[in-house]
């Protein structure tokens, strides 16, 4: 596989664990994306994974849903996939997420390599056909290589893999898409240790592919209000005048996600 790079886009993924988090603080340290822990099983909705989707995006990073699978068999699978898509549907479907769905495959419940395979393969597909998008898989090195069949390699491969720089080739891939590098990371606005990762690309490439048109920012759009809209609405008579100044700036609010005024 590709050796990492220090031009790398760097992210996080989060759940629970990490409590409140200040996204302000996460996205000035430089982060541009955060994969979010959605669903685990068919009876674990994260309980901050709204909240943590709602406040990554509005200070711009991009976002992603996860699920920490436990299907011991194809039908299992099949449930804990519907249960996923019905957390991403509650707040507001697949369209709201930047990056690809993740399945994350950390455990051996499902038993041999061909079991755990097909139900990767059954989770995999029903969420490809139901978000028109492609997902990715999130697994180590070990199980990848003894429980994952080279038929998986068609998904992208988001790889977790400790102290080394260039991973080798396993199981049919060649190539990350995702690399998480450190399980002890920090990050100012997180309390604690956080999952570090990096994109197989810099933040251009990670923009030109997965962030879509520009998306405006509450910092971006209080910035415009205050350096241009103020000072006009202060120059101008006119009560007109006056009020489309203050109807353009609830336009770069709503924009942004912010409340008008």
């Amino acid at each position: 596989m590709q050796p990492r790079n220090p031009n790398n886009a760097r992210g996080i993924d989060i759940s629970v664990w990490q409590g409140n988090i200040d996204w302000v603080k996460v996205k000035e340290s430089g982060i541009s994306f955060a994969f979010i822990k959605a669903t685990e099983g068919q009876f674990l909705v994260d309980k901050y994974f709204a909240t943590n989707v709602r406040n990554a995006k509005e200070v711009g990073i991009l976002v992603g849903a996860y699920h920490f699978c436990r299907a011991e068999d194809n039908i299992t699978a099949q449930k804990e996939a519907e249960y996923f898509i019905d957390a991403i549907n509650s707040i507001g479907g697949f369209n709201v997420f930047d990056l690809p769905s993740v399945l994350d495959i950390e455990t051996t419940e499902g038993g041999n390599k061909s079991n755990i395979t097909s139900i990767c393969h059954t989770w995999l597909d029903l969420v490809k056909i139901t978000s028109g998008k492609i997902p990715l898989i999130y697994t180590n090195n070990n199980i990848a290589a003894n429980y994952l069949d080279e038929s998986l390699a068609i998904y992208p491969l988001w790889l977790a893999r400790y102290g080394i720089h260039q991973p080798p080739d396993v199981s049919g891939w060649d190539q990350w898409t995702f690399f998480q590098y450190s399980d002890s990371g920090n990050v100012p606005g997180i309390s604690g240790n956080v999952d570090m990762n990096e994109y197989a690309g810099n933040f251009e490439k990670l923009m030109s592919i997965y962030g879509g048109e520009y998306k405006m920012t509450p910092e971006d759009a209080n910035k415009i209000i205050t350096a241009f809209l103020g000072p006009i609405y202060n120059f101008v008579t006119d009560p007109k005048e006056k009020e489309e100044c203050n109807r353009l700036a609830n336009e770069l609010r709503k924009a942004s996600g912010q409340p008008t005024k």
